[in-house]
């Protein structure tokens, strides 16, 4: 009788993997995918389709490296004297990083600015206001391009715009309209 139940379990053993293996032929050949087939599956999935732990592990990854270029690009750019090309090439890669960040632009701006390149810095500040409409910073870099350009119509429409976002940054620039 032990050998009954010993060949009854090998019966039923072989049945169950011989219908699985059936099922999984008959479901490749419909084009019906088994939980073998998932995309978040770590053991069976195409390391050139990223699942969205590869994608959110490339973004954490990405957004420690744009933060350590913009800290890069701010202390080349802050440095006696300045190392304006360093400061470009790290406010660049940035924004190959993400083109969406404003800060970037708002460094790259700057850079240009410090080596008299008004027309890329009037289009970086833009850029970045484009981007962050709050960034005061960027209305008030703008607006001192604009003025030192003569361009005093558009530094006004930016300062107007910086007394509603930072009444510091509005002040000083006032200070700078009366004396210039």
């Amino acid at each position: 009788m032990l050998n009954d139940h010993r060949s009854l379990r090998f019966w039923i053993l072989f049945s169950i993997l011989l219908l699985s293996g059936i099922t999984a032929l008959a479901q490749a050949k419909s084009g019906v995918s088994s939980t073998r087939d998932r995309p978040d599956d770590p053991l069976n999935r195409d390391p050139a389709r990223p699942n969205a732990y590869d994608m959110e592990y490339s973004r954490l990854g990405s957004k420690t490296e744009m933060e350590s270029l913009l800290k890069s690009g701010n202390a080349a750019r802050e440095a006696k004297p300045p190392r304006y090309a360093d400061a470009e090439k790290a406010y660049l890669r940035a924004i190959e990083i993400n083109p969406k960040e404003s800060r970037a632009y708002l460094g790259l701006g700057s850079t240009y600015a410090g080596q008299n390149r008004v027309k890329e810095t009037i289009e970086a500040f833009k850029k970045a206001i484009e981007l962050n409409p709050k960034l005061a910073e960027a209305h008030y870099n703008l607006a001192m391009v604009y003025w030192a350009t003569n361009q005093k119509e558009d530094a006004l429409k930016h300062y107007e715009k910086l007394q509603e976002l930072n009444q510091n940054m509005a002040k000083k620039f006032k200070e700078h309209m009366d004396k210039h």
